[in-house]
């Protein structure tokens, strides 16, 4: 009887060691490959476009390029203005600072090529389309957004008088900023033309908002 009992405690260790397997057992799903997505944009190709909008510029019917000449420590970049309908090329090598010149902005009149000249000082020289128009160069100057023939500028660090100057003939205007905060250094926040009068934008010493309406039939 006790053999028995021992045979039956044997067999009943037996079916617990080896389970009988059930069909319904769900299986560790795998883990998935889960891809990073790269960016649109590497460093490479970000570093590319930003030389690439520095040395190139494209208005309505130009396109400029400015190529640094190396090893020069004047005339030491070339522009070229081309048309776009192939008909003319202006090839203008610059006398201007060495590998910090860049083209700031362009359009059908001209192109813009700046460059430092020590501390919040700037300078840009202005290279006409048309061939047998000499450069002009000009200290701390500032674009009119609706009008290319005009510009701003400063001349001999009298950051209280703004000069517009008009390119169609060459004629000037001074006007007062003195109420301008001087850590600008004579920048407008905006310049603008409406009708014969270019309107001025900018924060005065008192940080309120100036807007500045000036006539300009004196230079016209």
């Amino acid at each position: 009887m006790k053999l028995y009992f021992t045979i039956l405690f044997l067999i009943f260790l037996s079916c617990e060691k080896n389970p009988k397997q059930d069909n319904n057992t769900v299986s560790t799903p795998k883990k998935e490959n889960i891809s990073t997505v790269s960016p649109k944009e590497n460093d490479i190709e970000i570093e590319k476009k930003f030389f690439n909008s520095i040395y190139n510029c494209e208005s309505k019917n130009f396109v400029s390029v400015l190529e640094e000449i190396p090893n020069r420590d004047t005339n030491a970049y070339k522009l070229t203005i081309a048309s776009k309908n192939g008909k003319d090329r202006i090839i203008k090598v610059l006398d201007t600072r060495p590998t910090m010149s860049k083209i700031d902005y362009c359009n059908d009149l001209y192109t813009v090529v700046g460059f430092a000249c020590g501390g919040p000082c700037f300078t840009r020289v202005f290279v006409f389309t048309d061939r047998n128009r000499p450069n002009e160069q000009f200290a701390y100057p500032q674009e009119v957004k609706n009008n290319p023939n005009f510009i701003a500028h400063i001349k001999d660090e009298e950051f209280e008088k703004l000069i517009i100057h008009n390119f169609s003939n060459s004629k000037e205007l001074i006007v007062d900023i003195s109420d301008a905060i001087l850590l600008n250094y004579g920048q407008m926040d905006s310049l603008l033309i409406r009708k014969d009068n270019l309107v001025l934008y900018y924060e005065s010493i008192k940080n309120k908002s100036i807007v500045k309406k000036v006539n300009l039939k004196k230079i016209l």
